[in-house]
């Protein structure tokens, strides 16, 4: 009779034991990096609808682009300085004139008249204060001529005098007549104490009198000369030499006081008026250079003056002409410039692209070393110009970053290149 045996379990071996271990933490490893994926916010995209830029090590070009508009460096406008109906226009829009040249006459019957009253009543008016300066100098006349005659009768009296004297003495001529010789003599003496004294005054009166009476007559004769040139301002004249570029003025309609009728431009000099974004504002001074290439030659402007004033988003700079001027250019042509704001730096570079309008520079997607995933990253930026963004923080040369548009994946985390 056969006894059953036990049959005892074989024990794993170390080696068996191992390979549980690692195929348990490998399992454990793949289902968290599963878990873990899944909760990363990621966006697919195929790689040729995105452009990858590397971060570069280079001179910093602190550029940007501008654009500015040809303008007359000086310009003149025409204004009505008294209104009135055109009556003829002598010269025609486009036309070239010299200083001085009559442009268009207006008519105003009013500004006639009120001029012609103010002529005659101003002229009455010098007439009559002349007249008061004339009687200052009769009376000063008269008066002199008064002391010349009592200085006359004094040296009379005292011929006379000299002569009673010895007279008496010998009875040839009474006490009577010598002492009324006498009296008359002290007589004359206070008459002409009294009639200095009165010169003296009427000096001191006609000379006061004589200043406000001149500045009087200045006075009416500047209001004359104001009445004098309303009246001729109806026929506008030329103020400068150059080209009549704006002139909307037809016979027969009318214009208001102060009312535009045209330019003058001076063609022979020229600036560029540009517009500026206000990121700048605090950059863009007096004296910066720009440059630009107009029918294959490249040429030099300054900046002479900075508005400040922001309109919508920009300020304006006026520029002028370094050099060589460029030729056969016109009023209102464009230029595309490039305006330098600083000297050269070395520094990390990124290439300029759509995505600083998106992220502001603060952040980028930078590709991992397999090229297939770009991970969020927060970075800094300082200068850019119209080729790259300076990079001061949160990248290294050699980094590959995605410059396109971040419009479809701002809220991502990650970047899927697929083919």
């Amino acid at each position: 009779m056969t006894m059953d045996r036990k049959i005892e379990k074989k024990k794993w071996a170390i080696w068996q034991w191992g390979l549980l271990v690692v195929g348990v933490v490998g399992g454990s490893w793949l289902i968290y990096q599963l878990l873990a994926d899944a909760s990363i916010r990621t966006y697919r995209v195929p790689q040729e609808q995105l452009i990858v830029s590397t971060v570069e090590f280079g001179a910093f070009e602190d550029l940007i682009p501008i654009r500015g508009t040809i303008q007359p460096f000086n310009s003149v406008f025409l204004d009505a300085v008294i209104g009135g109906a055109v009556e003829t226009v002598f010269v025609e829009e486009g036309a070239f004139v010299e200083a001085g040249q009559p442009l268009v006459q207006l008519s105003n019957t009013s500004t006639r008249l009120t001029a012609a009253q103010a002529d005659a009543g101003t002229t009455e008016q010098l007439n009559y204060l002349s007249g008061i300066a004339n009687g200052f100098e009769t009376t000063k006349l008269n008066t002199v001529r008064e002391i010349i005659n009592i200085e006359y009768r004094m040296i009379t009296l005292e011929r006379l005098l000299g002569r009673a004297e010895r007279l008496v003495a010998d009875s040839l001529v009474s006490e009577e007549e010598y002492e009324s010789l006498v009296d008359e003599l002290v007589y004359q003496k206070k008459i002409l104490a009294n009639s200095l004294e009165r010169q003296e005054l009427e000096n001191t009166i006609r000379e006061e009198r004589l200043q406000q009476i001149t500045v009087q007559m200045k006075m009416l004769q500047e209001n004359l000369e104001i009445s004098q040139s309303s009246f001729d301002s109806l026929l506008v004249r030329a103020p400068i030499s150059g080209q009549l570029t704006s002139f909307p003025v037809e016979i027969g309609e009318s214009k208001q006081n102060g009312q535009r009728l045209g330019q003058i431009d001076v063609v022979d000099h020229y600036k560029v008026v540009a517009q500026i974004d206000e990121y700048y504002v605090s950059r863009v001074t007096a004296g910066q250079d720009a440059t630009f290439t107009l029918v294959g030659t490249e040429f030099a402007a300054q900046v002479i003056k900075v508005y400040p004033e922001i309109t919508e988003g920009t300020f304006t700079v006026d520029l002028e002409f370094v050099g060589l001027a460029p030729g056969n250019i016109r009023r209102g042509q464009t230029l595309q410039m490039e305006l330098t704001l600083g000297n050269p730096v070395e520094s990390l570079l990124l290439a300029l692209g759509g995505f600083i309008q998106d992220t502001g520079g603060n952040w980028v997607f930078v590709l991992d070393a397999t090229g297939e995933y770009a991970l969020r990253r927060d970075i800094r930026v300082g200068r850019r110009n119209n080729r790259y963004v300076e990079v001061r923080e949160g990248l290294r040369e050699g980094d590959r970053v995605i410059t396109s548009s971040y419009s479809q994946m701002e809220d991502m985390e990650r970047i899927q290149l697929t083919q």
